[in-house]
């Protein structure tokens, strides 16, 4: 295809069946979202792009669609919705100390390689909840996602839950520079312990931690990890995240329904989370369908002091994973009619939708 037939890489035309079918999660989970308490909001498409910069996620700095207004202010379109949530909540609920719930059904964009799993425009469903320092509010937003994958039909899927604070807490250990902690970050996230071996060959790191570090991808099960991280050499800050992922499992196994796993060594932008983070797999997915975590500072860089967590899922491969398993179940009343008597027909059409029919009206003379 040429010329105005071109559709730019990365996008999805979504015609009316798929259309149906978003809308249909959609109303489930807009009614989930309003029975535990969460507010829709609806962010701006584009910001400032300082906005952005504020977040300190490294890994959009160079995934934003930048371009400049006609006043010359650098802007950017939304790579995400959580930045601009703080951005709302520092202009709008600065004196507001209740928690604050939020919930948003939105696209996102990301300047990126277009492939298979990996658009530059996607949808995201997700929720923040602001105010609750505790693990509570984790349990709570965990099993917020939980009980919406399974309402909307997705019953075969695992949460895998790690805390920022124990990788940081081995990474400080190094005495190296903060390229050289990133990389080895992103080897033990992709498990991929030849580069790991080899980054840590690198490191001035004592013994004992090197023979952690580079266990750690092995770390990925059930409660029987606490038990073997025991028997290695840990500092306060990594048993400190221990206990807090102890405390998650002891209130998560009261519901038999949630499939957890724990991995200590999840790497999910440490530069940004602070605390429990978890991510969210399914065997009919190959990409993850969404994840979370505490972000207690980003608000800071907002003047805003607050605790906060939350969770997005990508809408896109939601709808992967349920599409084939959904009927499309749209059947239109198709009410032919003579063009010399369309008012008759059009209150026949009227009565017919009041029944809470769909009706769609066609002349007679060219469709019958």
């Amino acid at each position: 295809m040429t010329g105005y037939f071109r559709r730019p890489a990365g996008v999805k035309d979504y015609l009316p069946p798929k259309v149906r079918k978003k809308r249909r999660i959609e109303k489930v989970i807009v009614d989930i979202f309003e029975k535990w308490g969460y507010e829709e909001v609806i962010a701006p498409s584009f910001e400032y792009l300082e906005t952005f910069a504020k977040t300190g996620k490294w890994d959009f700095t160079e995934k934003i669609f930048k371009f400049i207004d006609r006043h010359g202010e650098a802007v950017a379109l939304r790579p995400d919705i959580t930045t601009s949530i703080a951005r709302m909540v520092a202009t709008h609920y600065s004196n507001h100390d209740a928690p604050l719930r939020f919930y948003y059904l939105a696209n996102v964009f990301r300047f990126q390689e277009p492939r298979k799993g990996r658009d530059q425009e996607f949808y995201q469903i997700g929720a923040e909840l602001i105010g609750i320092p505790g693990l509570e509010a984790d349990v709570e937003i965990i099993l917020l996602a939980s009980h919406m994958l399974e309402q909307i039909g997705i019953k075969d899927f695992l949460i895998n839950i790690g805390h920022t604070k124990f990788l940081e807490g081995l990474l400080d250990e190094l005495e190296n520079s903060s390229s050289l902690k990133d990389r080895i970050a992103q080897a033990i996230k992709e498990k991929n312990f030849v580069q790991l071996k080899d980054l840590i060959e690198e490191s001035a790191i004592r013994p004992e931690i090197k023979k952690t570090v580079l266990a750690l991808p092995r770390f990925y099960g059930g409660a029987e990890i606490f038990e073997k991280l025991d028997q290695f050499t840990l500092n306060e800050k990594c048993i400190a995240a221990l206990s807090e992922l102890k405390k998650v499992w002891n209130m998560l196994k009261q519901f038999n329904n949630i499939q957890l796993s724990f991995d200590p060594g999840l790497a999910r932008g440490i530069d940004y989370y602070t605390g429990i983070v978890f991510e969210i797999y399914s065997p009919k997915s190959g990409f993850p369908l969404g994840g979370g975590g505490r972000y207690d500072s980003l608000l800071d860089k907002f003047n805003g002091s607050r605790p906060a967590t939350g969770f997005a899922l990508t809408e896109d491969v939601i709808l992967t994973v349920l599409e084939k398993d959904m009927e499309d179940t749209y059947e239109p009343y198709y009410l032919y009619y003579n063009p010399a008597e369309y008012i008759e027909a059009f209150h026949k059409a009227e009565d017919l939708r009041r029944q809470g029919r769909i009706v769609k009206m066609l002349p007679a003379d060219k469709y019958d």
